[in-house]
C-alpha cells in the first residue's frame, strides 16, 4: 500500500482523535463477557461500538427526531465511526490492514414516526470513505430503527471487515 492511500495517513489528515482500546480494556464497564472483536481467518467482527469517549461521557443521547435532531444524530454517528477505528486497530494493529469493509449494522434510536435512519447512518458511513477511500471504504449496510439502546445512546454500530492476510 502506498503512503499516499494509507488509511492511517488519512485518518490523521483528517485529524481524528481515534480512541485506544487497550486501556482500559473494551467492555469493562458493561460486564466481563464481551469481547471487543472476533477474527475468524482474515474475517474480523467487531463488538458493538457507540458514541461514547474512553471516560463514558455520551455524544447526543437520547431519542431521535424528538430529543436529539437529524444533525447531532449524524454526529453522533460519525463518533461512533471514529471509534470503531480504535476496535480495528486493536483488532488487527493498523487502519491499513483492513482489505475491504463488509458489512455496517447500524441502530439508531427512534420513534416509529422517525423514517431518516439512512441520512444518521451516512454519518458513520461517510466517514469510512474518507478514512478508506471508495474501493476499501464503501460497505454493505441496514440502518434499523431500535425503541431502546444502552445509556439511551442516539446511535451504536455493528461493522464487520476483511483484513489484509498476516504474515
Amino acid at each position: 500500500m502506498t503512503a499516499a492511500l494509507s488509511a492511517e495517513r488519512r485518518a490523521l489528515e483528517l485529524g481524528l482523535e481515534i480512541p485506544d482500546y487497550t486501556n482500559p480494556p473494551y467492555g469493562g464497564r458493561y460486564g466481563q463477557s464481551l469481547k471487543a472483536f472476533h477474527r475468524t481467518g482474515d474475517f474480523v467482527e467487531l463488538s458493538g461500538i457507540t458514541p461514547e469517549s474512553r471516560a463514558g461521557v455520551q455524544v447526543h443521547p437520547g431519542l431521535v427526531g424528538s430529543e436529539v435532531t437529524l444533525e447531532q444524530a449524524q454526529e453522533a454517528a460519525r463518533q461512533t465511526a471514529i471509534n470503531s477505528l480504535g476496535l480495528i486497530r486493536l483488532a488487527v494493529g493498523s487502519l491499513d490492514a483492513v482489505a475491504g469493509l463488509s458489512r455496517a449494522l447500524c441502530f439508531v434510536l427512534c420513534g416509529p414516526e422517525f423514517d431518516r435512519l439512512n441520512d444518521v447512518s451516512n454519518g458513520a458511513t461517510d466517514l469510512f470513505l474518507d478514512v478508506f477511500g471508495p474501493e476499501i471504504g464503501a460497505v454493505g449496510r441496514a440502518s434499523i430503527g431500535a425503541t431502546s439502546l444502552t445509556r439511551r445512546n442516539s446511535f451504536e454500530l455493528w461493522l464487520s471487515f476483511e483484513a489484509r492476510p498476516t504474515p
